[in-house]
């Protein structure tokens, strides 16, 4: 069966709150996640490759595994960029434009705890270790909520930026919070980036919208076994009753129920 699980981390590094818990993957726990990827034999694909597929200048992996960040922290540069190179995993890092060596004021202002993103020079050195750098808009609005010219210059002005800042074409995208309706979905698109990414939970087939692509959430507090879960069934809400849930709904769907 040919599909793709996009997995999406935040902040690499011990939580400062209660609240910031479920963005924050320990690095020790990452390091698991990432050597049980590389030992698991799963094609670990990078989202160019993805743009490549739905371009018809490759294959589509037949089970494979895409790793991304969003925000751009600090911390995560510095406790995950080691261990994506020691593992050799492709990664993609969603950074905000104009936020860069600043702080993650969009969450702060909602009671987070502030943390320091990468800075222009982070940035560069995690782009030249081999991570793509993908683009998170400019300031990290929720996308739908403002206008068409403002949507576009959040887009189109972001990836300029980026590329001013690395010397390289940014190809991929991720919404703010996941949030975009049709007019964010077409900017993207007129913007030339090759894949955008959301953040609604599933596999991604050869016949998937390249510009909404779905991405499985991982929590900081998530056990191996609701990783190896989240992998398998392609969704970011799991359970030990799950995999039950799970067939029961494709038996009956066969059925006609």
């Amino acid at each position: 069966m040919k599909r793709v699980v996009i997995l999406m981390y935040h902040i690499v590094a011990e939580p400062l709150s209660a609240q910031e818990a479920r963005y924050c993957c320990p690095p020790g726990r990452f390091e698991s996640q990432m050597k049980h990827l590389r030992d698991s034999g799963a094609s670990l694909v990078a989202l160019d490759a993805l743009a490549d597929a739905f371009d018809g200048r490759g294959d589509w992996p037949g089970s494979g595994v895409a790793v991304t960040f969003d925000d751009g922290f600090a911390e995560t540069f510095a406790n995950a960029s080691s261990i994506l190179e020691r593992y050799a995993i492709p990664a993609t890092m969603f950074a905000v434009a104009d936020r860069l060596g600043q702080s993650n004021d969009w969450m702060a202002r909602r009671g987070f705890p502030a943390r320091r993103l990468m800075s222009a020079a982070q940035l560069r050195e995690m782009s030249a270790a081999g991570v793509a750098i993908g683009s998170h808009t400019r300031s990290h609005p929720r996308l739908p909520e403002i206008d068409a010219a403002a949507k576009r210059e959040e887009i189109r002005g972001s990836r300029a930026c980026l590329e001013d800042v690395l010397g390289r074409a940014v190809t991929a995208f991720a919404y703010p919070y996941g949030l975009f309706d049709d007019d964010a979905r077409s900017a993207v698109e007129e913007a030339g980036y090759r894949v955008a990414c959301s953040t609604r939970s599933g596999f991604n087939a050869p016949d998937a919208d390249r510009y909404s692509l779905r991405r499985v959430e991982i929590y900081g507090g998530d056990s191996p076994w609701q990783f190896r879960q989240k992998l398998k069934f392609g969704a970011t809400d799991v359970s030990r009753l799950f995999p039950l849930r799970y067939y029961a709904a494709r038996v009956a769907s066969r059925l006609g129920f």
